[in-house]
């Protein structure tokens, strides 16, 4: 399977703007112009997360930036802000992990000294809540990986439902978990 979640890599998922112009402008050419002003503006918005996402990024010495998940969602979180990232499950939430897999990620965290492991808002929490009792590491958070958070909810400035908020409330809670 593919990997879809390119959002997590904001400098990447800024460059899917200029497709999104491309298919508005196709479909009405009239406002061409207006489809391309709002995606310049939104690049802007999305290099100041990026900014702001390595400053956080940052405050995490690498040696400690060790992402285990319920599935590989992270990937290009990876990629992009220098984690190593460890899904229980491939891409699809749909399969699920066998004793093996968990054994063999329970012996990861181990051996790795890995802090805490983090669930998913979109995938059953139990067998993670599994992984960090038989690991000895916590539970940092929850992460939004196919979803964001509810419209309108807040947390500190950032509204979850937005993906600036889901990647703020990721991050904040990465670091906050592995600290």
């Amino acid at each position: 399977h593919f990997d879809p979640h390119v959002w997590f890599d904001v400098p990447l998922w800024a460059t899917c703007a200029d497709k999104v112009v491309e298919g508005l402008s196709e479909f009405d050419p009239a406002g061409k112009s207006t489809y391309e002003k709002n995606a310049t503006e939104l690049k802007k918005k999305l290099e100041v997360l990026h900014q702001w996402a390595l400053k956080k990024v940052a405050e995490l010495p690498k040696e400690r930036r060790i992402l285990v998940t319920s599935h590989d969602a992270f990937n290009y979180f990876g990629r992009a802000y220098d984690f190593q990232v460890v899904g229980l499950q491939g891409i699809s939430t749909v399969t699920e992990a066998g004793v093996a897999d968990m054994a063999k990620l329970v012996d990861f965290v181990k051996k790795h000294k890995v802090p805490a492991v983090f669930v998913e808002s979109s995938v059953s929490h139990a067998t993670i809540e599994r992984i960090s009792k038989d690991a000895g590491a916590k539970i940092g958070g929850e992460l939004f990986s196919d979803a964001m958070g509810t419209p309108g909810q807040k947390e500190e400035d950032y509204d979850l439902g937005t993906y600036e908020g889901m990647i703020k409330h990721n991050l904040n809670t990465i670091i906050k978990g592995l600290k």
